[in-house]
């Protein structure tokens, strides 16, 4: 028979070893000229006898629980904090291991950095602020910088003509070091505005810290206005100034005249335009877009507008209710014209276009803003178009025009028009062609030459409408397709 007995193991555990833990540095001893960047890496590690690291709590300066941070990484780079309006800071940083029991290091490590502060920079992005002259919306976007780190800028302001009362400071994003606001003032009387500021592409209204609408107080409506920016960093130090001048004209009609005729004439033909438009009652607003010399392909977008198209540009001509477009070429800024008035059409806006056709792609940007579907054809020994002096610029039946217009003189290099499918042909004229041997001879094309949209909203004429005589005439023909049919009006 066999027996046994219980003999058990008793005693008790070894208690948890809480970890330690070491900082890369022991010491630094830099003062003076030799003091780091306040943007710093820091490296640490930790060791546990009887278990693991499981992470790290750090701290700058305060020792309270709750402004310890955990981190499971060996190392970051931080933005140590310098005293607002010190130069120079000496900044503790503590930082405790923890094992996998949950014990922290009772001492921990610690080193004091001795700091000093960088000075903040800004500047104003050249593509992304006003022409020489403007009207309603002023665009400005700027860079700012700060040695120490984008982390270390407390705010940007800005200032319009006033740097001694006038700062207002812009919301600023994390990490954001390109900033882009609007300005949009009320231009039309003229003398000392406030404008409402926007943010970013997007043009969010911003707010100041009572939810109210930010403004900017001191801009002067027909004026030279210079604006102002500046950064601050944490430590209170301010960069230099940057700035920018500019005018800003009023706008004292619903029509805008768009002058884009490069030629040594552009004035006097804008002047005989205004003369015409003066007749019906109507006294635009001029802007001037004439700059740049079309290339083998196309011009260039004019820098006499804003240099950032949405929203400055699309914003800025959506203020007009009617535009009123002359060039000398189709290959000018029209070509822009389907982006840059998509927010005019949108607020109901209406146009009117004058410029010569010539032969160019029908794959063209152009012939998907102007209500034109083809060109006409040269066949067989044909060389070219022409209109003849005298030539009868007649209504096409059933639009209820009744104003005839005669050429008064012989046009060369005109292209008889052919209208899209859902757009109203308004007015023909009788086109020739020429021949190798120096004869003319009539076109049996189709000979449009001023076309209404389908929206009803634009017309374009593709000869040049200083060539149709008198302004008697001319004056009738405006009071039937600018006042009747887009409802053009001076107020």
């Amino acid at each position: 028979m066999f027996s046994s007995c219980d003999t058990g193991i008793s005693g008790s555990g070894l208690e948890n070893e809480p970890p330690s833990t070491q900082l890369t540095l022991e010491s630094i001893n830099r003062g003076g000229d030799f003091r780091l960047s306040s943007q710093i890496n820091i490296s640490w590690w930790g060791n546990d006898t009887d278990g693991f690291v499981v992470g790290y709590e750090y701290a700058i300066n305060d020792t309270l629980e709750g402004d310890w941070t955990f981190t499971t990484k060996l190392d970051s780079t931080f933005i140590l904090p310098i005293t607002e309006g010190n130069i120079e800071d000496d900044v503790l940083f503590k930082v405790r291991a923890i094992d996998n029991d949950g014990a922290r290091d009772p001492v921990g490590a610690r080193l004091v950095f001795p700091i000093v502060n960088s000075d903040p920079t800004v500047s104003i992005n050249l593509n992304e602020s006003p022409p020489d002259t403007l009207f309603a919306i002023h665009s400005f976007g700027w860079t700012v910088n700060d040695p120490d780190g984008l982390a270390n800028i407390n705010r940007t302001e800005i200032a319009l003509n006033d740097t001694i009362n006038g700062w207002v400071e812009i919301p600023l994003s994390e990490d954001e070091d390109n900033i882009f606001i609007s300005i949009e003032i009320d231009n039309t009387t003229i003398g000392e505005k406030e404008g409402k500021v926007f943010l970013g592409r997007s043009f969010t209204t911003a707010v100041n810290s009572q939810g109210e609408q930010l403004s900017i107080p001191g801009i002067e409506v027909g004026e030279t206005n210079t604006f102002y920016v500046r950064v601050v960093d944490a430590a209170g130090a301010i960069s230099e100034l940057d700035s920018l001048s500019w005018f800003i004209k009023p706008q004292l009609s619903r029509v805008l005249f768009l002058n884009d005729d490069g030629s040594a004439t552009s004035l006097s033909k804008q002047n005989q335009h205004l003369g015409y438009l003066s007749e019906v009652g109507i006294i635009p607003d001029v802007w001037l877009i004439n700059t740049g010399t079309v290339t083998q392909d196309k011009i260039s977008l004019s820098d006499q507008f804003p240099s950032v198209t949405d929203p400055t540009l699309k914003r800025t001509l959506a203020k007009w209710s009617h535009i009123y477009w002359i060039s000398d070429d189709i290959d000018r800024n029209i070509t822009y014209a389907l982006d840059i008035t998509s927010n005019f059409f949108q607020e109901g806006g209406s146009m009117f276009v004058n410029i010569p056709m010539k032969q160019i792609n029908l794959n063209d940007e152009v012939l998907n803003f102007i209500p034109v579907d083809s060109l006409g054809v040269l066949t067989g020994t044909n060389t070219g178009f022409l209109i003849n002096a005298n030539t009868d610029v007649e209504p096409v039946s059933g639009n209820d025009l009744s104003t005839v217009l005669s050429t008064s003189s012989r046009q060369v290099g005109v292209i008889p028009l052919q209208s899209q499918p859902n757009a109203t042909p308004l007015y023909t004229v009788d086109f020739r062609t020429t021949t190798l041997t120096g004869s003319t001879r009539d076109y049996e094309g189709t000979e449009h030459i001023v076309i209404e949209n389908s929206e009803g909203n634009l017309i374009y004429l593709g000869l040049d409408l200083l060539n149709l005589d008198g302004s008697n005439n001319v004056s009738l023909m405006f009071e039937e397709l600018l006042i009747g049919r887009l409802n053009f009006k001076q107020q």
